[in-house]
């Protein structure tokens, strides 16, 4: 949403900050979308399900569809705060493979509040050593689909859950305690 508002205020300044000349009707103005597209090259393969990349200007996705649902396979990212896109090629993000985060080497903070996550795998966060908070949105998550070591190998510090009531986040929160290192924060947001 962040980069949503930041592409409408830059367009917005573009376009008055032109130069009021005959020609400055031909401006273009670009905004960013919440839904990041397949490259039309990929498109075959995404809609057979295999494995393909997505890109923005710091972080590489390996997506794969299954139907009217994503599972992102692998982030990579040299950023400090890794957002993973909740729609590709308006298909919704469900799911995200156990380790996808390994190649996010610097990151300090992992926002997973677009994508309507069901399911959450083992060894989730694994790889991703320098992270110290993961937002969730836990709209679409039961604790039943949490696995039993969802949060082994985790490193961080505070796990921010959204999109349930105080009664659904207690039983979330229960099920990832099991697997949660010592020192781990669980936040309602």
């Amino acid at each position: 949403m962040k980069r949503l508002i930041a592409a409408a205020l830059a367009a917005v300044l573009v376009a008055t900050s032109a130069p009021a000349v005959g020609n400055a009707a031909s401006v273009e103005v670009q905004t960013l979308a919440a839904n990041i597209s397949v490259q039309e090259a990929d498109q075959e393969k995404f809609d057979k399900g295999e494995v393909v990349v997505v890109k923005d200007d710091t972080t590489e996705e390996s997506v794969k569809a299954d139907g009217e649902n994503v599972t992102v396979t692998a982030v990579k990212s040299s950023a400090k705060k890794v957002k993973v896109y909740g729609t590709i090629n308006g298909k919704a993000v469900t799911s995200i493979s156990s380790k996808a985060f390994k190649n996010c080497k610097k990151a300090k903070t992992i926002d997973l509040t677009e994508v309507e996550l069901t399911v959450l795998k083992s060894n989730q966060f694994k790889g991703a050593n320098k992270v110290k908070t993961v937002k969730i949105n836990a709209k679409n998550l039961k604790a039943s689909k949490i696995s039993a070591k969802a949060l082994k190998g985790f490193k961080g510090k505070k796990i921010v859950i959204s999109g349930v009531s105080k009664k659904e986040f207690k039983k979330l929160v229960k099920k990832l305690q099991k697997s949660a290192p010592k020192g781990v924060t669980f936040k309602r947001a």
